[in-house]
């Protein structure tokens, strides 16, 4: 396995799945709901999440290549894609590939919120599903597939403590700290997303 490979799908995933942007939501979501309850419902969006995005890894590429997308456009349309989301993060605004504020509030009335919104579409939105689609055709074969996976389940793994935490994270980095994250993570992501767009552009024999 590319172990470089793997650090960089790694990052690119945590940074779109941004698990640390629903510590603040997770403890108003389940507040009518016991400690067991809130147990069960992040297993099953966690499960539920890593399924989706374990579909779209494997039938990303045959959807790409049936469309005929090359990779030079595959790239650069996730570059884009990227960009646009860091940039939402960067500026703290709501990105269109997260639940609504409308949702947020239908979720806290929700008895059961582990498959919309937390699974769909906060874990296993729009951009993650772009992202590993994107992932699947630049790094394709059954290694490829399998370091997506592994990444996959790095990041749900990691997913899963943080919000078995939720409210103690929450409460030791406050709102603050998390907007502040939240922006570093953006910010990250804009430098990432440009150079996919940078290589997309090479690919394509756009630039040298």
């Amino acid at each position: 396995m590319d172990f470089q490979a793997l650090i960089i799908v790694m990052f690119n995933l945590f940074l779109i799945i941004d698990p640390v942007a629903c510590i603040p939501l997770l403890p108003e979501m389940m507040k009518n709901n016991t400690k067991q309850e809130r147990k069960q419902m992040i297993q099953r969006a966690i499960i539920i999440a890593f399924v989706v995005l374990i579909f779209f890894t494997v039938v990303g590429r045959i959807l790409l290549n049936y469309f005929g997308v090359g990779m030079g456009a595959v790239r650069i349309a996730g570059g884009i894609l990227l960009f646009g989301i860091g940039f939402e993060m960067l500026y703290g605004r709501l990105t269109g590939t997260e639940s609504s504020k409308s949702e947020h509030k239908e979720a806290i009335e929700k008895k059961d919120v582990s498959i919309t919104p937390l699974a769909i579409p906060l874990l296993a939105g729009p951009g993650a599903i772009a992202t590993v689609m994107m992932f699947s055709s630049i790094y394709q074969g059954s290694q490829g597939i399998f370091m997506i996976i592994t990444a996959l389940t790095i990041i749900m793994l990691i997913s899963f403590l943080m919000f078995k935490a939720a409210e103690t994270l929450g409460a030791r980095l406050g709102g603050l700290g998390i907007k502040v994250i939240a922006r570093v993570m953006g910010l990250l992501l804009v430098f990432s997303s440009t150079q996919i767009f940078i290589e997309g552009l090479k690919i394509a024999g756009i630039i040298n």
